[in-house]
């Protein structure tokens, strides 16, 4: 053990172990092989950082959380201590704090790899990468053998879409260390960004049996998930989505609810049951057309209740009459996200079992053919749709088309999803076509530019709040002869009620592996089928639409 001087045999016999256990995966055991160090001497250093380790991999940051900060009392200054908090506050999405710790680490320490790393995760999480690649081409260019330089390389000019780079610099991480699991894990998921989901099985099925921690681990079956389902896999990717509520998966959260968690298999009839929305606003709206087909399996005698988005109970109040609606709550503690009911839900049933929506996908979405025939299970307000398509009438003559065109989160590699506004142009320039701005968020730059450099106007609904009033942007979807764009949440609420066209991405795994969209049928799709091949994915879409609405 590092540090190990002035250390009993017994603390070192004990820790040893630990490590070992924490090499093969298994976090638990080594925590609690820690522990019994610790008990052993309260102010060994090595001790708390071996069992800040074991809980960090394990996903249990609050209380590495808390192990790293005991030993920093006992030795302010120790480096390794200092790498652990920066891990965490990245992990907890504190990249402010992170850079301060390791500009105090990496002084004087130019040699350190690990350091360097986390610098400059820090630094690319501030959105600042050009600094970021400064701190490692740098040091790589006095360490040219350090693999996990190369590797973090790679990572971030993967997120800025310069894939083949990207390759380049995971290869080089691989060949100076061909046993590097997270190397060969990010070469992997690069293949997955490509579209071509069966090599990235492979690559995954090569280090399946790699000492990974239990953070790897999931992050590597969330991943075989996603390439699974891109071939239309149905069971064998259900399976491993599972891996997205595993407390080790990065950004995964904890549930709260009445009654014991339903798992697969056990029997759904006659139940009071409670389906938790989970993940993102578009998640919740795309799995929500699991709930007729849940209704028809909980039968007569069951009850279903449907917790969501507050800005969601409204639509899905009116869309499911025979459910019960609540409102869930997101909390951040202790470095977790908790979902649980809200208070406004008031007074709760007594439920006989919950489950968290994608769950049921294994049970109701086992094959194609159980995916409906229609996917117009949203109805929005009549009235506000008529209201919508007056307002339409007096200032957008022509066809009326909504567009998307990104998302509200573009950090990191999710922005690789989406194409630049820019290559919309054979789209936008559709003559007798009034473009309806259903875009949330800062919009201006894009709009101006559709005028300045198109002389193509996009129309700005007044008087309505595009990220937070759903039920009535929907009114307004639906108010509409089409929508067209990429999938985020406010497509989902358009698909779900009205005709849309969408463009996906080489690793939309959604699409699983068909040319249309299983989840709504009506929805003519447009994938593009190479990593940055927007152009004729647009250039078609364009054709259609110009022949949909001729001039």
């Amino acid at each position: 053990v590092e540090g190990s001087r002035g250390m009993t045999a017994s603390v070192a016999a004990l820790l040893d172990s630990a490590l070992e256990h924490l090499g093969e995966g298994r976090a638990q055991s080594a925590g609690s092989l820690a522990t019994a160090a610790l008990a052993k001497d309260r102010r060994s250093v090595a001790a708390l950082r071996v069992l800040a380790l074991a809980n960090e991999a394990a996903g249990n940051l609050p209380e590495a959380l808390a192990n790293y900060g005991s030993a920093l009392q006992i030795t302010p200054d120790d480096p390794e201590i200092l790498k652990g908090l920066a891990r965490l506050a990245l992990d907890m999405g504190m990249p402010q704090v992170a850079g301060k710790l390791m500009a105090q680490a990496f002084a004087g320490q130019s040699a350190d790899t690990e350091a360097a790393c986390l610098l400059a995760r820090a630094l690319a999480q501030q959105d600042k990468v050009d600094s970021a690649l400064d701190v490692l081409t740098s040091h790589l260019g006095a360490h040219p053998e350090a693999s996990a330089a190369w590797n973090q390389l790679g990572q971030l000019v993967s997120d800025k879409g310069d894939l083949e780079s990207a390759q380049t610099f995971f290869a080089e991480a691989i060949r100076l260390d061909p046993g590097l699991p997270q190397a060969r894990f990010n070469a992997a998921n690069l293949l997955v960004t490509r579209g071509e989901a069966r090599q990235a099985l492979e690559a995954l099925e090569a280090i399946r049996d790699a000492r990974l921690t239990p953070r790897e681990r999931a992050k590597l079956t969330f991943t075989r998930a996603c390439a699974h389902l891109l071939l239309g896999e149905l069971r064998e990717g259900w399976t491993d989505y599972a891996a997205r509520n595993d407390r080790a998966f990065p950004g995964s959260a904890d549930y709260e609810a009445p009654g014991r968690r339903w798992t697969a298999g056990d029997p759904l009839d006659g139940l009071k049951f409670l389906l938790v929305g989970e993940q993102g606003l578009g998640d919740e709206v795309m799995f929500a057309s699991l709930v007729p087909d849940l209704l028809d399996r909980l039968g007569p005698d069951g009850a279903l209740s449907l917790a969501v988005e507050p800005r969601l109970v409204g639509l899905l109040r009116r869309s499911f009459p025979g459910v019960e609606v609540l409102p869930h709550a997101t909390i951040e503690t202790g470095g977790r996200r908790v979902r649980r009911l809200s208070a406004e839900a008031g007074a709760l049933p007594v439920f006989d079992a919950w489950a968290p929506m994608a769950d049921l996908l294994p049970v109701l979405r086992s094959e194609m053919d159980a995916f409906p025939d229609t996917g117009s299970y949203l109805r929005a307000d009549p009235l506000q749709v008529e209201a919508w398509k007056a307002a339409l009438e007096t200032v957008a003559p022509g066809a009326r088309v909504g567009l998307l065109w990104k998302s509200g989160l573009l950090s990191g590699s999710r922005a690789n999803a989406f194409a630049a506004f820019e290559a919309w142009a054979p789209v936008l320039r559709s003559p007798g076509v009034t473009f309806v701005n259903l875009q949330y968020g800062d919009c201006s730059a894009e709009i101006a530019w559709a005028s300045h450099a198109l002389g193509v106007t996009i129309w700005t609904p007044p008087g309505i709040d595009l990220k937070q009033d759903l039920d009535d942007v929907t009114a307004l979807a639906c108010a509409l002869d089409l929508v067209v764009g990429v999938s985020n949440a406010t497509f989902n609420l358009a698909a779900a009620g009205a005709p849309a066209w969408l463009v996906s991405a080489p690793d939309a795994w959604p699409t699983l592996g068909r040319d249309r969209y299983p989840w709504y049928p009506q929805v003519r799709l447009y994938p593009c089928r190479r990593f940055g091949g927007w152009s004729p994915v647009l250039e078609s879409m364009g054709a259609d639409l110009r022949a949909r609405f001729p001039s």
